[in-house]
């Protein structure tokens, strides 16, 4: 715009020279042409100075008229600067605002990355880090039920040439289960099979997933989920051994061990809490173990027992305890460890659920110690510690099934 004000500004100039050029020509034309009618010198020098003044008015005028238009084409240039100026102002802030614009828009796009990979996370990978963590502190006080606090308390209940023998036991039965466990346990126990064994998919563990959750519980990884499955296998067995101590021998109990959890543990655990297994099927409820667990080795140490037969000596010699204090220990691991037990057994997305549990297992221990230390202080007219450490275990074995639920 403004060179196009600056070319109009030049062709007015040289419009006006063009118009004085023309009225000085025209000027001289009239001077040199003027025709001779017999007039003086002097009349002809009066017409000429009359036409002299008359062209210096017009091109005073004209003059005049040209500053004018000057002046304003100056007006308006200094205007269109001015507008000018503005217009890069302008156009500065509509650079600085599209800028801004595009940086949001970056931000926006990042949010919605964000915020998609967080949902993709949410609803393909559900891992909650806040599971992860109670179940890692449930599995580590889970462990301290069987080695060492079922070791202590029974190795405090036999008499003392057995003690080793008994904590052997306990000891030993951790070791094998968890071999068994990884080799074949999880897989009969975990995968999809049939309605009382599950398939051989994870056998060794294979195929197991390093990052995402078992369909059963898929807040927590599968790894962790088969670590906190180990417990309960590996307790179970040596609930047993209680039931036959001092009367097997070291040998042919890991082989029964072995055998019972290949072919007693493993169904029980697939049709309980197996979505495909058939006591789960027909709604049998066991929050923690109840059916798997403790019934499945209450009755077992029971038919155990009963085979083996009665012990040498029974009813001639003196079987107490001796020890008190190691089974006031045990027992004492094996309450911590309940909590942990039934506590990190809660549904997936329901850690609520856990916290419910251990509160109902601490009540269930602590009411279950005193129901039986009064009724023994009113028949035998003494509490004893092994009554009430006996009592305690009654009521964390009562609870486990519906820990959950009441």
């Amino acid at each position: 715009m403004r060179r196009v004000l600056r070319i109009q500004l030049l062709a007015l100039l040289c419009n006006v020279l063009a118009h004085v050029a023309a009225d000085t020509v025209t000027f001289s034309d009239d001077l040199n042409l003027a025709p001779s009618t017999g007039e003086s010198d002097l009349e002809r020098l009066g017409g000429s100075r009359a036409l002299v003044g008359e062209h210096d008015e017009k091109l005073q005028e004209r003059r005049r008229d040209s500053e004018v238009q000057i002046r304003r084409l100056e007006a308006r240039l200094r205007a269109l600067e001015d507008v000018e100026v503005k217009v890069n102002s302008l156009e500065a802030t509509v650079a600085s605002l599209q800028e801004q614009l595009q940086a949001q828009q970056r931000m926006d796009s990042s949010l919605r990355t964000s915020v998609q990979s967080l949902q993709m996370r949410d609803f393909v990978n559900p891992i909650d880090s806040g599971e992860m963590a109670f179940t890692f502190n449930c599995v580590m006080v889970m462990l301290m039920m069987t080695i060492p606090g079922l070791a202590l308390f029974y190795g405090g209940l036999v008499r003392m040439q057995n003690v080793l023998a008994t904590v052997m036991q306990s000891f030993s039965i951790c070791c094998l289960i968890t071999v068994l466990w990884l080799a074949v346990g999880y897989s009969l126990s975990f995968s999809e099979g049939s309605a009382v064994f599950g398939g051989a998919s994870r056998f060794w563990l294979q195929n197991i997933s390093l990052r995402e959750g078992h369909p059963i519980k898929p807040s927590i990884p599968e790894p962790l989920f088969v670590l906190f499955n180990l417990m309960f296998a590996i307790i179970t067995p040596a609930l047993i051994s209680g039931a036959f101590a001092d009367r097997m021998k070291f040998g042919p109990m890991l082989v029964f061990i072995a055998l019972w959890h290949i072919l007693v543990y493993c169904p029980l655990a697939h049709a309980s809490w197996h979505p495909e297994g058939f006591l789960h099927d027909h709604g049998v409820l066991d929050f923690a173990g109840g059916n798997v667990v403790h019934v499945a080795a209450g009755i077992s140490g029971l038919v155990a027992s009963i085979m083996v037969g009665k012990r040498i000596g029974f009813g001639m010699e003196s079987f107490h305890a001796h020890n008190m204090l190691l089974s006031v220990l045990g027992a004492s691991l094996l309450w911590v460890g309940w909590l942990g037990f039934n506590g990190g057994s809660y549904p997936s997305g329901k850690i609520h659920l856990g916290g419910i549990a251990m509160l109902n297992t601490q009540i269930s221990g602590a009411t279950a110690s005193l129901s039986w230390m009064v009724t023994e202080w009113i028949i035998r007219k003494r509490p004893s510690v092994l009554g009430i450490i006996s009592g305690s275990l009654a009521g964390l074995v009562t609870i486990t099934p519906g820990a959950g639920y009441v």
